[in-house]
Protein backbone atom coordinates (compact mmCIF):
# COMPACT_ATOMS: atom_id res chain seq x y z
CA UNK A 1 0.00 0.00 0.00
CA UNK A 2 3.11 2.25 -0.19
CA UNK A 3 2.77 3.30 3.44
CA UNK A 4 6.54 3.59 3.57
CA UNK A 5 6.15 7.09 2.15
CA UNK A 6 4.68 8.13 5.52
CA UNK A 7 8.18 7.78 6.99
CA UNK A 8 9.20 10.84 4.94
CA UNK A 9 7.15 12.93 7.38
CA UNK A 10 8.82 11.45 10.48
CA UNK A 11 11.49 13.87 11.63
CA UNK A 12 15.11 12.82 12.06
CA UNK A 13 14.94 13.99 15.68
CA UNK A 14 12.07 11.58 16.46
CA UNK A 15 13.85 8.67 14.74
CA UNK A 16 17.04 9.50 16.65
CA UNK A 17 15.18 9.35 19.95
CA UNK A 18 13.43 6.13 18.93
CA UNK A 19 16.52 4.25 17.73
CA UNK A 20 18.60 5.37 20.72
CA UNK A 21 15.87 4.13 23.04
CA UNK A 22 15.74 0.81 21.20
CA UNK A 23 19.52 0.45 21.52
CA UNK A 24 19.26 0.97 25.28
CA UNK A 25 16.43 -1.59 25.39
CA UNK A 26 18.76 -4.08 23.73
CA UNK A 27 21.43 -3.47 26.39
CA UNK A 28 18.93 -3.60 29.26
CA UNK A 29 17.57 -6.88 27.93
CA UNK A 30 20.87 -8.71 28.54
CA UNK A 31 21.69 -7.37 32.02
CA UNK A 32 20.64 -10.71 33.54
CA UNK A 33 22.67 -12.70 31.02
CA UNK A 34 25.80 -10.60 31.57
CA UNK A 35 25.62 -10.24 35.36
CA UNK A 36 23.37 -12.99 36.69
CA UNK A 37 21.08 -10.40 38.33
CA UNK A 38 17.59 -9.88 36.90
CA UNK A 39 16.25 -6.32 37.38
CA UNK A 40 12.69 -6.19 38.62
CA UNK A 41 11.74 -2.95 36.86
CA UNK A 42 9.50 -3.13 33.80
CA UNK A 43 10.99 -0.17 31.89
CA UNK A 44 14.42 0.33 30.38
CA UNK A 45 15.76 3.16 32.53
CA UNK A 46 14.39 1.46 35.64
CA UNK A 47 16.35 -1.69 34.78
CA UNK A 48 19.61 0.27 34.64
CA UNK A 49 18.87 2.01 37.94
CA UNK A 50 17.92 -1.30 39.56
CA UNK A 51 21.07 -3.01 38.26
CA UNK A 52 23.37 -0.22 39.54
CA UNK A 53 21.58 -0.23 42.90
CA UNK A 54 22.19 -3.98 43.26
CA UNK A 55 25.76 -4.32 41.98
CA UNK A 56 26.52 -6.58 44.93
CA UNK A 57 23.76 -8.96 43.80
CA UNK A 58 25.53 -9.89 40.58
CA UNK A 59 27.15 -13.30 40.24
CA UNK A 60 30.90 -13.52 39.76
CA UNK A 61 31.00 -16.25 37.08
CA UNK A 62 28.59 -14.59 34.57
CA UNK A 63 30.32 -11.21 35.04
CA UNK A 64 33.77 -12.72 34.38
CA UNK A 65 32.53 -14.58 31.29
CA UNK A 66 30.88 -11.43 29.89
CA UNK A 67 34.03 -9.37 30.56
CA UNK A 68 36.19 -12.05 28.93
CA UNK A 69 33.93 -12.00 25.88
CA UNK A 70 34.23 -8.22 25.55
CA UNK A 71 38.01 -8.43 26.04
CA UNK A 72 38.50 -11.11 23.36
CA UNK A 73 36.26 -9.16 20.99
CA UNK A 74 38.27 -5.97 21.59
CA UNK A 75 41.61 -7.70 21.00
CA UNK A 76 40.60 -9.15 17.64
CA UNK A 77 38.79 -5.96 16.66
CA UNK A 78 42.19 -4.28 16.50
CA UNK A 79 43.72 -7.06 14.38
CA UNK A 80 42.93 -5.74 10.91
CA UNK A 81 42.79 -9.06 8.99
CA UNK A 82 40.49 -10.55 11.66
CA UNK A 83 38.42 -7.46 12.42
CA UNK A 84 35.35 -8.74 10.56
CA UNK A 85 35.46 -12.02 12.52
CA UNK A 86 35.93 -10.50 15.98
CA UNK A 87 32.38 -11.30 17.11
CA UNK A 88 32.54 -14.92 15.89
CA UNK A 89 36.01 -15.49 17.38
CA UNK A 90 34.93 -14.12 20.76
CA UNK A 91 31.85 -16.37 20.70
CA UNK A 92 33.84 -19.53 19.88
CA UNK A 93 36.90 -18.90 22.07
CA UNK A 94 35.02 -18.00 25.25
CA UNK A 95 32.43 -20.77 24.72
CA UNK A 96 35.20 -23.35 24.46
CA UNK A 97 36.94 -21.95 27.52
CA UNK A 98 33.77 -21.96 29.63
CA UNK A 99 32.90 -25.51 28.52
CA UNK A 100 36.28 -26.95 29.55
CA UNK A 101 36.44 -24.88 32.75
CA UNK A 102 32.98 -26.08 33.88
CA UNK A 103 32.07 -22.67 35.30
CA UNK A 104 28.43 -23.62 35.70
CA UNK A 105 26.89 -20.55 34.02
CA UNK A 106 23.56 -20.64 32.21
CA UNK A 107 23.74 -21.87 28.62
CA UNK A 108 21.40 -21.83 25.64
CA UNK A 109 20.61 -25.48 26.36
CA UNK A 110 19.24 -24.51 29.79
CA UNK A 111 16.58 -22.41 28.05
CA UNK A 112 15.59 -24.71 25.20
CA UNK A 113 16.88 -27.65 23.17
CA UNK A 114 17.89 -27.12 19.55
CA UNK A 115 17.36 -30.16 17.28
CA UNK A 116 19.45 -30.78 14.18
CA UNK A 117 16.45 -30.18 11.94
CA UNK A 118 14.51 -27.39 10.29
CA UNK A 119 11.01 -26.60 11.59
CA UNK A 120 8.23 -28.68 9.96
CA UNK A 121 5.36 -27.32 7.91
CA UNK A 122 2.35 -26.51 10.10
CA UNK A 123 -1.02 -25.37 8.74
CA UNK A 124 -2.25 -22.19 10.47
CA UNK A 125 -5.21 -22.39 12.83
CA UNK A 126 -7.60 -20.26 10.77
CA UNK A 127 -10.27 -20.16 13.49
CA UNK A 128 -7.92 -18.06 15.64
CA UNK A 129 -7.63 -15.26 13.05
CA UNK A 130 -10.35 -12.99 14.54
CA UNK A 131 -8.68 -13.11 17.97
CA UNK A 132 -5.25 -12.34 16.54
CA UNK A 133 -6.09 -9.40 14.27
CA UNK A 134 -5.55 -6.62 16.84
CA UNK A 135 -2.44 -8.19 18.32
CA UNK A 136 -1.11 -8.92 14.86
CA UNK A 137 -1.59 -5.30 13.82
CA UNK A 138 0.27 -4.10 16.93
CA UNK A 139 3.10 -6.54 16.21
CA UNK A 140 3.27 -5.37 12.59
CA UNK A 141 3.46 -1.70 13.60
CA UNK A 142 6.27 -2.40 16.07
CA UNK A 143 8.21 -4.42 13.50
CA UNK A 144 7.73 -1.85 10.74
CA UNK A 145 8.77 1.02 13.01
CA UNK A 146 11.96 -0.78 14.01
CA UNK A 147 12.74 -1.56 10.37
CA UNK A 148 12.23 2.08 9.42
CA UNK A 149 14.41 3.10 12.37
CA UNK A 150 17.24 0.91 11.12
CA UNK A 151 17.08 2.54 7.68
CA UNK A 152 17.46 5.92 9.37
CA UNK A 153 20.16 4.82 11.81
CA UNK A 154 22.29 2.71 9.45
CA UNK A 155 22.56 4.15 5.92
CA UNK A 156 23.24 1.81 3.01
CA UNK A 157 27.04 1.41 2.61
CA UNK A 158 26.77 2.05 -1.14
CA UNK A 159 24.97 5.36 -0.54
CA UNK A 160 21.71 4.27 -2.16
CA UNK A 161 18.40 5.51 -0.78
CA UNK A 162 16.51 2.83 1.17
CA UNK A 163 13.04 1.79 0.02
CA UNK A 164 10.91 1.78 3.16
CA UNK A 165 7.86 0.47 1.29
CA UNK A 166 10.03 -2.30 -0.16
CA UNK A 167 11.17 -3.18 3.36
CA UNK A 168 7.54 -3.35 4.48
CA UNK A 169 6.61 -5.71 1.63
CA UNK A 170 9.59 -7.98 2.35
CA UNK A 171 8.80 -8.07 6.06
CA UNK A 172 5.15 -8.91 5.41
CA UNK A 173 6.08 -11.69 2.99
CA UNK A 174 8.57 -13.13 5.50
CA UNK A 175 5.97 -13.18 8.27
CA UNK A 176 3.36 -14.74 5.98
CA UNK A 177 5.75 -17.52 4.91
CA UNK A 178 7.15 -18.00 8.41
CA UNK A 179 3.66 -18.53 9.79
CA UNK A 180 3.50 -21.87 7.99
CA UNK A 181 6.56 -23.10 9.91
CA UNK A 182 5.74 -21.92 13.42
CA UNK A 183 8.08 -18.92 13.20
CA UNK A 184 7.96 -16.02 15.61
CA UNK A 185 7.05 -12.65 14.04
CA UNK A 186 10.07 -11.25 12.21
CA UNK A 187 11.15 -7.67 11.79
CA UNK A 188 14.08 -5.32 11.62
CA UNK A 189 16.69 -5.87 14.32
CA UNK A 190 19.19 -3.21 15.34
CA UNK A 191 21.29 -5.77 17.19
CA UNK A 192 21.53 -8.11 14.20
CA UNK A 193 22.23 -5.16 11.91
CA UNK A 194 25.03 -4.15 14.27
CA UNK A 195 26.53 -7.63 14.01
CA UNK A 196 26.27 -7.57 10.21
CA UNK A 197 27.90 -4.14 9.92
CA UNK A 198 30.72 -5.11 12.31
CA UNK A 199 31.34 -8.18 10.13
CA UNK A 200 31.73 -5.98 7.04
CA UNK A 201 28.29 -6.40 5.44
CA UNK A 202 27.84 -4.19 2.36
CA UNK A 203 24.51 -5.19 0.78
CA UNK A 204 21.23 -6.92 1.66
CA UNK A 205 22.70 -10.17 0.39
CA UNK A 206 24.31 -10.36 3.84
CA UNK A 207 20.91 -11.09 5.38
CA UNK A 208 20.10 -13.72 2.77
CA UNK A 209 23.42 -15.52 3.21
CA UNK A 210 23.02 -15.29 6.99
CA UNK A 211 19.72 -17.15 6.64
CA UNK A 212 21.27 -19.79 4.37
CA UNK A 213 24.20 -20.35 6.73
CA UNK A 214 21.84 -20.50 9.71
CA UNK A 215 19.77 -23.24 8.06
CA UNK A 216 22.90 -25.25 7.23
CA UNK A 217 24.35 -24.85 10.72
CA UNK A 218 21.09 -25.93 12.34
CA UNK A 219 20.99 -29.06 10.18
CA UNK A 220 24.65 -29.96 10.78
CA UNK A 221 25.33 -28.75 14.31
CA UNK A 222 22.18 -27.24 15.78
CA UNK A 223 22.58 -29.02 19.11
CA UNK A 224 26.11 -27.63 19.51
CA UNK A 225 24.60 -24.17 19.96
CA UNK A 226 23.18 -25.40 23.27
CA UNK A 227 26.72 -25.13 24.69
CA UNK A 228 26.91 -21.36 24.16
CA UNK A 229 26.92 -19.61 27.57
CA UNK A 230 24.30 -16.89 27.95
CA UNK A 231 26.90 -14.46 29.45
CA UNK A 232 28.82 -14.73 26.16
CA UNK A 233 25.72 -13.64 24.26
CA UNK A 234 25.14 -10.93 26.87
CA UNK A 235 28.69 -9.61 26.48
CA UNK A 236 28.44 -9.44 22.70
CA UNK A 237 25.03 -7.73 22.83
CA UNK A 238 26.48 -5.16 25.28
CA UNK A 239 29.19 -4.36 22.75
CA UNK A 240 26.73 -4.13 19.87
CA UNK A 241 24.27 -1.99 21.86
CA UNK A 242 27.03 0.40 22.93
CA UNK A 243 28.16 0.72 19.31
CA UNK A 244 24.59 1.54 18.23
CA UNK A 245 24.29 4.27 20.87
CA UNK A 246 27.68 5.77 20.02
CA UNK A 247 26.77 5.67 16.33
CA UNK A 248 23.82 8.00 17.03
CA UNK A 249 25.82 10.37 19.23
CA UNK A 250 26.63 12.77 16.37
CA UNK A 251 22.91 13.06 15.49
CA UNK A 252 21.99 13.56 19.14
CA UNK A 253 24.45 16.42 19.64
CA UNK A 254 23.45 18.01 16.32
CA UNK A 255 19.75 18.04 17.27
CA UNK A 256 20.50 19.41 20.75
CA UNK A 257 22.62 22.26 19.39
CA UNK A 258 20.75 23.23 16.26
CA UNK A 259 17.02 22.87 16.90
CA UNK A 260 15.51 23.31 20.41
CA UNK A 261 12.02 22.25 19.27
CA UNK A 262 13.38 19.14 17.57
CA UNK A 263 15.41 18.40 20.69
CA UNK A 264 12.20 18.38 22.74
CA UNK A 265 10.63 15.95 20.23
CA UNK A 266 13.71 13.72 20.42
CA UNK A 267 13.65 13.63 24.23
CA UNK A 268 9.89 12.91 24.29
CA UNK A 269 10.29 9.98 21.89
CA UNK A 270 13.33 8.65 23.76
CA UNK A 271 11.48 8.83 27.09
CA UNK A 272 8.43 7.09 25.62
CA UNK A 273 10.56 4.32 24.06
CA UNK A 274 12.37 3.58 27.31
CA UNK A 275 9.44 4.01 29.71
CA UNK A 276 6.34 2.76 27.88
CA UNK A 277 5.30 -0.29 25.83
CA UNK A 278 6.80 -0.09 22.36
CA UNK A 279 3.52 0.23 20.45
CA UNK A 280 2.56 3.19 22.69
CA UNK A 281 5.96 4.78 22.12
CA UNK A 282 5.52 4.45 18.35
CA UNK A 283 2.15 6.21 18.54
CA UNK A 284 3.63 9.03 20.63
CA UNK A 285 6.52 9.36 18.21
CA UNK A 286 4.14 9.59 15.24
CA UNK A 287 2.03 12.28 16.96
CA UNK A 288 5.18 14.20 17.93
CA UNK A 289 6.42 14.09 14.33
CA UNK A 290 3.05 15.35 13.07
CA UNK A 291 3.05 18.25 15.53
CA UNK A 292 6.65 19.12 14.66
CA UNK A 293 5.85 19.03 10.93
CA UNK A 294 2.82 21.30 11.39
CA UNK A 295 4.82 23.79 13.45
CA UNK A 296 7.59 23.94 10.85
CA UNK A 297 5.09 24.20 7.99
CA UNK A 298 3.24 27.05 9.68
CA UNK A 299 6.53 28.88 10.26
CA UNK A 300 7.40 28.76 6.56
CA UNK A 301 3.99 30.08 5.40
CA UNK A 302 3.38 33.79 4.90
CA UNK A 303 0.26 35.79 4.07
CA UNK A 304 0.64 38.78 1.72
CA UNK A 305 -2.08 41.44 1.37
CA UNK A 306 -2.28 43.60 -1.73
CA UNK A 307 -3.22 47.21 -1.18
CA UNK A 308 -5.25 49.51 -3.46
CA UNK A 309 -2.08 51.12 -4.86
CA UNK A 310 -0.73 47.72 -5.87
CA UNK A 311 -3.96 46.96 -7.75
CA UNK A 312 -3.91 50.38 -9.59
CA UNK A 313 -0.29 49.84 -10.59
CA UNK A 314 -1.12 46.42 -11.89
CA UNK A 315 -4.04 47.82 -13.96
CA UNK A 316 -1.82 50.58 -15.42
CA UNK A 317 0.78 48.02 -16.39
CA UNK A 318 -1.82 46.13 -18.38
Amino acid sequence: MKFGSIMNFVSNAVMTGFTTGIALQIIAGVIKDATGYKPTSHNTIGKFIDAFAHLDSGQLAPCLVALATVAVWAVFKFVKPLEAFATLIALVVVTVGVTFAHLGVETVGDIASIPNALPPFVAPHFAAIPELLVGGLAGALVGLAQAAGISAAVPNPDGSRPSTSGDFVAQGAANFAGGFFGALPTGGSLSRTGVAISAGAQTRWAGIFAGVWLALLVLVAGSVAELIPMPVIGGLILVIGAALVSGRWADITLVLRAAPLSAVAMVITFAATTQLPLHTAILIGAITSLVLYCVKASGSAKLVRRGSEDRRGLAAGR
